[in-house]
């Protein structure tokens, strides 16, 4: 079924609208993780399990997705993301321990697994031209959500009577926002939009995808990029607090939302950049630039927090550029191998969020943050490899 003009055009609201939405519940953690330690008084190895649990989750649920969507289509994805989001939020607000909590959590990154693969799965479809630019700019959108999370969250956290739960409890509305629009709205297919031409074999369904070798690929390539961008929000106010005891809800907020501030601007000015030098260059480009700058703010100690913060203008460019590129690479099964892409790379971040935690545990709190260094040395290498692998393809 062909989508109308106005069907897209709402379409393309609701999917920006849901990474807003994505970004804001997302990134609150940067604010209510050093907060639940600290009123649970958990350990970092209980912290990394149960960073480790939620990218488990997130993960598992992409899987979910994936068989969901190859089997019914998008729609009944991403309202599925809806229903967990309004249940995982709710249920937070009543959770009586620190595992509790994380079950509740549980549910909440549950609905951000099911949100990335509709989004994408539908962005693949209506985006299938000039990729890099409109993935971009959509992912631009959960970088305006990813500076208001934190920025929300240090505010209420700091009024009297509000804790780190009922920020949890005030986002249900902006579930509801986007809900019902989303029920009512009719979803293209993907044949609609990308040539017959474009079709190598017959289609393949989500276990296909998991037995394809260039999936794997783009997915470990994928997770590597996820763990570098997560280890900000993650770790990198934990790594302020506990190194150099910084508090987490002033200048660790200010720290993951400066870092937002230029990761939600270059998504909103690289995409056109991208179209001209090239995905796979921007992409090298952007990680050796990367690399640097972790460099650099280590070296600094404390004042690496005014350094750091840089690193969001260039990783923000990975996550929309790679998927760029296996839209590309897949053609009319993009939806459902982006979705197996993103499967993999949320359980191989999954893997890093649990390294991460027994790094800082049998290490030292400093040394979590800093194993950023090894993770981009390895995507350059990987970024390498799949530059040869394509050429050869195109040849």
């Amino acid at each position: 079924m062909a989508a109308s003009k106005k069907t897209r055009i709402l379409l393309i609201i609701l999917i920006n609208g849901t990474m807003f939405l994505f970004g804001f519940l997302e990134n609150i953690k940067s604010v209510s993780y050093p907060l639940i330690k600290t009123e649970f008084g958990v350990s970092y190895d209980e912290q990394g399990r149960m960073v480790s649990l939620l990218s488990f989750s997130y993960t598992f649920f992409c899987v979910a997705a994936g068989f969901i969507l190859s089997r019914f289509g998008v729609k009944k994805v991403y309202l599925l993301g809806f229903i967990f989001a309004f249940l995982g939020l709710l249920s937070i607000f009543f959770a009586p321990n620190f595992w509790m909590t994380a079950a509740c959590l549980f549910l909440v990154f549950s609905c951000f697994g099911l949100f990335d693969i509709g989004i994408n799965g539908l962005a693949s479809i209506l985006f299938s031209k000039k990729a890099a630019l409109f993935l971009n700019l959509l992912h631009f959108m959960y970088g305006v959500g990813a500076i208001f999370g934190p920025r929300a969250a240090g505010i209420l956290c700091n009024t009297e009577g509000i804790s780190w739960r009922h920020v949890y409890l005030f986002s249900i509305p902006l579930i509801l926002i986007f809900f019902i629009p989303a029920a009512m709205a009719k979803y293209p297919e993907p044949a609609d939009n990308f040539p017959r031409e474009s079709v190598t074999g017959s289609r393949i369904g989500f276990t296909g995808a998991l037995r394809t070798p260039m999936v794997w690929f783009f997915g470990v390539t994928l997770g590597l990029m996820m763990s570098t961008e997560m280890a900000t929000s993650n770790w990198g106010s934990l790594y302020f607090q506990d190194v150099y005891g910084m508090d987490p809800t002033t200048t660790g907020a200010g720290f993951v939302s400066s870092f937002f501030v230029l990761f939600t601007l270059s998504r909103l000015v690289s995409g056109f950049v991208i179209e001209k030098i090239g995905y796979i260059k921007s992409l090298i480009g952007a990680t050796a630039i990367i690399g640097m700058i972790f460099i650099a703010g280590f070296a600094l100690g404390r004042a690496g927090i005014y350094v750091l913060p840089v690193l969001g203008f260039f990783i923000a460019i990975l996550w929309p550029t790679i998927m760029a590129v296996a839209i590309g690479a897949f053609g009319v099964n993009a939806p459902v191998m982006t979705s197996a892409v993103i499967a993999i790379a949320g359980l191989f971040n999954a893997l890093m969020q649990l390294s991460t935690g027994y790094i800082n545990r049998y290490i030292g709190a400093a040394w979590g943050y800093r194993s950023c260094l090894i993770f981009t040395a390895a995507l350059v290498v990987l970024l390498l490899r799949l530059k040869k692998i394509l050429g050869k393809a195109n040849r």
